[in-house]
């Protein structure tokens, strides 16, 4: 049985090389938004940042294809 490399499950680290090196923070607040405790603004999550497709012992794990529709995405919106 082969595996398509585009369905192949994918670690954090592998995920932030992909999105140009951000950091694990990047990663998190992407996922998650944040409120700045000096002034309160909200900012929310990145809408279309794929949402992990599994989450095993812990360790956050998504698809690699949609990692990398998302990261084409962003490379043709800074262009």
């Amino acid at each position: 049985m082969s595996t398509n490399p585009i369905d192949t499950l994918i670690l954090a680290p592998t995920v932030r090389l992909i999105c140009g090196g951000i950091s694990d923070m990047t990663l998190w607040r992407w996922l998650n938004g944040e409120t700045d405790p000096r002034t309160g603004k909200t900012t929310p999550p990145v809408a279309d940042f794929p949402k992990p497709a599994r989450i095993i012992n812990r360790r956050r794990y998504w698809s690699r294809g949609e990692v990398e529709r998302f990261a084409a995405g962003r490379r043709v919106d800074a262009a």
